[in-house]
């Protein structure tokens, strides 16, 4: 696979890194295509959204209502919306016009897509990624006058989400949240305000206790391993969720296999925060990596859980 900018995708996702890689191939000479390419990528990403956030479709929903959605929940905030607005309407653009869209289109597009990718990295991958710093796949001269010519109308198209992002915010705070959601957002304001992802002060001498060390921090959840196995033992990964009723995730063999840490008494949990992680396969369609989770309220709860977790751990590796 080609060097690029993008391949820090493949981390997390290999649809998206090989349709940023389509569009930079597609950039240079056929910007229309490029455009429909990153048009794609948006649908994608926002599909991902959806997951990590366990945000169920009850019908389903147009990209520009997922969008909406994502922002009056406080999910993504106004830059982040103005950037998958921009993929949105000019890769509409794209796909129903007959005249050759404007490669000064598609090139902001190829920086707008970087970025929403850094920031899809930085919330649900790994808090502490440091991206590449951006750059065009090459360097092309074009006529100035065009160049003009499409400045203005990129000013136009710059306007008009301003204005709709105005009506959104409007909107956003004239609607009645259910309670629910409301108290989702609470705490995800709640969080961003004290600066901690997930409540590591609190559990993490409990985790040292029961030998288990700390691995890796994202917005999402905190990574860790035992002592006694390999960086490459994925079942003797744990991690810590920053849900408002403090849980950990559990590696799916032993749950599916073995059924000795606990009652399974809820779903499945996907995430790319969970990276050492088996992903899920749904209709022959390979998901987010996924795990079982166990809730707990004191320490004593949760060094039971990974008591029995180093059992399960300890007599799997007797029997081996």
């Amino acid at each position: 696979m080609k060097s690029s900018i993008f391949n820090f995708l493949g981390e997390f996702s290999s649809t998206l890194e090989e349709l940023a890689l389509r569009v930079e191939d597609l950039l240079w000479d056929q910007p229309q295509e490029a455009m429909m390419k990153a048009r794609l990528f948006g649908e994608t990403l926002v599909s991902m959204i959806y997951e990590q956030e366990n945000m169920n479709e009850v019908y389903p929903l147009k990209q520009w209502e997922k969008i909406n959605r994502l922002y009056k929940h406080d999910i993504i905030q106004d830059e982040i919306y103005k950037k998958f607005e921009y993929i949105r309407k000019n890769g509409n653009i794209a796909v129903h016009q007959a005249t050759d869209m404007d490669l000064e289109v598609a090139k902001q597009a190829h920086q707008v897509l970087f970025d929403l990718s850094v920031w899809y990295m930085e919330v649900y991958v790994s808090y502490q990624f440091n991206a590449p710093v951006y750059e065009l796949p090459s360097k092309q001269m074009q006529d100035p006058h065009i160049v003009e010519k499409w400045m203005d109308e990129y000013q136009q198209r710059v306007a008009e989400i301003e204005m709709q992002l105005e009506q959104l915010k409007q909107e956003k705070k004239e609607q009645q949240i259910p309670v629910k959601e409301e108290r989702k957002i609470n705490a995800r304001n709640h969080t961003n305000n004290s600066e901690r992802i997930v409540p590591l002060e609190k559990f993490q001498d409990t985790f040292d206790r029961a030998n288990f060390d700390w691995k890796n921090t994202t917005k999402k959840a905190a990574e860790f391993k035992h002592k006694e196995f390999g960086e490459e033992a994925a079942e003797a990964y744990v991690y810590l969720l920053d849900n408002v009723t403090p849980t950990i995730v559990v590696h799916p063999s032993l749950i599916e296999q073995e059924k000795k840490v606990g009652t399974v008494v809820s779903k499945p949990r996907k995430s790319t925060a969970l990276r050492r992680f088996p992903r899920m396969v749904e209709e022959n369609t390979i998901k987010s990596n996924y795990g079982y989770p166990y809730t707990f309220q004191t320490k004593g709860e949760l060094e039971s859980l990974l008591s029995r977790i180093v059992e399960v751990l300890q007599s799997r590796s007797i029997e081996e």
